[in-house]
């Protein structure tokens, strides 16, 4: 496990690997990005957030497990809850996404 802290402004534990270098930051000075169609570094960025929230959601899945557990219920519910924004949240990602393939 490792401790995560990048430019989205918060520090977790995470026990799979984070890439949180994107490569779009650096696209002003590389001269690399004139070749690519337009809009494939958003695609890009996209695609990775995505992926990137679907993995804190199943990271939340597991604290609310480990609070129900624990007879944390009412904690366990509100986490669920959140989980259930994240996952509407990333269906109009995944939307988004395959509108610009």
């Amino acid at each position: 496990m490792h401790i995560v802290d990048g430019e989205h402004g918060h520090a977790h534990g995470c026990d799979h690997e984070h890439a949180h270098d994107h490569a779009h930051e650096h696209c002003g000075s590389c001269g690399g990005c004139e070749e690519k169609k337009p809009g494939s570094e958003q695609e890009a960025l996209l695609s990775y957030m995505l992926d990137h929230n679907k993995h804190h959601a199943a990271e939340l899945a597991d604290v609310a497990k480990k609070f129900r557990e624990t007879g944390k219920e009412d904690v366990a519910v509100q986490i669920e809850k959140a989980i259930e924004n994240f996952d509407k949240g990333n269906l109009y990602l995944s939307l988004a996404l395959s509108l610009v393939k």
